[in-house]
Formats: C-alpha cells, structure tokens, sequence
C-alpha cells in the first residue's frame, strides 16, 4: 500500500498523488531492484521504460534498501541539474549567477532529502504531486535571490527593472509540458497539432526541448539545440519563450478532459 501525503492544502485537504503517478508506483513496485535502476537512469520522457521524477522521488522515501535508496537519489538528482541548468548564454558574471542558481535548486532539494530520511518532510510532498512545478518554483526563488543581488553589487540602473528581465532569460515562459496536463489524452493531441502549427525554427526548437535536449552544452559529446540549428543559446532561449507563450495562447480555453 503507497504511504500517504501529510501535507494539507489552506482549506485542510490533503495533498494527493495524480492517478497517472499512482498507477505508476503500482507497477513499478512489482519490477526488480535492478530494472528500477535501469530504468530510473532514463532521463528523456520520450524514451521507453522512463519514470516519471515524481515515482522516482517515491521511491528515494520509501525504498528501505540504503545502497538502492542511494542510487536512486543520484539519479534523481541528475535530473533536478539538469532542470535548474542555465538556459542562456551572457557575460562571465551572467553566467556564473545563472551557475550559483542552479546550484542553489540542487543544494535546497538535497537538503530537503536528506532531513526526509531522519523526520518526515512535508515540504517534498508538492514534489510528489508536480515535481517539474516544484523545481520550477525554487529555480524563481533562486533566481530573484542572485539576480537581486548582482544588480546591487553592479549598480546596473533600476534594479526591480533588471531583476524581472534577467528572471524571466533564466526562468522562461509558460510550460505547456505541465505533466498533470499531458497526463490527459485530448490535451497531448491538442499540444501535438500545436506545436505542428509553429513556424518551422520554433517548431523543430519545441521538439527538441520536449526530448530534454539542452540549449547548450559544454560536454562536447552532447550535441545541443544551438550547436544542432546553428544559433545563438540567447536566440534560442528567445524563440524557444516565443513558442511557448504561442502554445499557451493556442490551448488556452480548449477543453482539456
């Protein structure tokens, strides 16, 4: 039986899990120890056998084997870094508060692990729920944090100004690859005849973030979206919000059941 969530919304009910995520438990609790490592180190949603973070993070709480308990966490935080990496190219001082950012996302998610395993965390139980939401949610945080800060230390005019500019490069647009609504099947078909529907440069940069390829690398053997189309990871980052407030616009209002 899945262990519940504790944590209660303000009018007191209970968080609880997507159906989709709960079937998902269910039968990967039927698979072997090595299978679920296997398949936790699939990291492209696209891809067969691939878990979705929020079963994989179930498991890191509840497996009670220590070395499997520990891999899982491992592979799970690769994901968190990759979700929290820069996302645009700048000046040296741009890059490295964007790197502090990314750091800062993985530290508080380690941080909230780890005190999971001695005492019950209620605060890892939304992540459970929506997990890309949570890791977007503490990428703002981070985000507002460091920026604020470096347009103090440079004196770069209005800072409220600045800070919502440089936000929004790091955090981007609206996500229309919610998982609680790709979960249902008439949105997936919408998003599909969406995104087939964008200009082609916007179009074929949508598809590529969809399979988690980043903007850029600096792993010469992972090819990413900028080296792929041959431009820039700023102009890139700048169509990839394009595309993504189109989407938005687009499925806006349209029956999602």
């Amino acid at each position: 039986m899945l262990r519940s969530l504790r944590k209660t919304r303000p009018e007191g009910t209970t968080y609880t899990r997507r159906d989709a995520v709960t079937a998902e438990i269910h039968a990967l609790s039927l698979i072997g120890a090595a299978e679920l490592e296997a398949r936790a180190a699939v990291w492209t949603s696209c891809s067969p056998g691939y878990i979705s973070p929020e079963a994989l993070l179930y498991f890191v709480r509840n497996t009670a084997d220590e070395a499997q308990r520990n891999k899982l966490t491992e592979l799970l935080l690769n994901r968190v870094s990759r979700q929290a990496r820069p996302t645009s190219a700048g000046s040296t001082s741009s890059s490295l508060t964007q790197m502090n950012i990314q750091e800062d996302v993985v530290d508080h998610f380690i941080d909230l692990v780890l005190a999971d395993r001695k005492e019950y965390v209620v605060g890892l139980d939304y992540y459970e729920v929506n997990f890309n939401n949570a890791i977007a949610s503490d990428r703002l945080d981070a985000s507002r944090r460091h920026w604020k800060h470096e347009n103090r230390t440079e004196e770069l005019g209005t800072e409220d100004a600045e800070v919502s500019e440089q936000v929004e490069a790091a955090v981007g647009s609206a996500d229309p690859f919610d998982p609680e609504e790709l979960d249902k099947k008439v949105y997936r078909l919408l998003l599909d005849d969406a995104i087939d529907s964008l200009p082609e440069l916007q179009r074929r940069i949508v598809v590529m973030w969809r399979e988690e390829i980043p903007i850029e690398s600096s792993n010469p053997s992972v090819r990413s979206i900028s080296e792929v189309l041959g431009k820039t990871p700023k102009t890139i980052a700048k169509y990839r919000d394009i595309a993504f407030e189109s989407l938005r616009r687009r499925l806006e209002g349209k029956e999602r059941v």
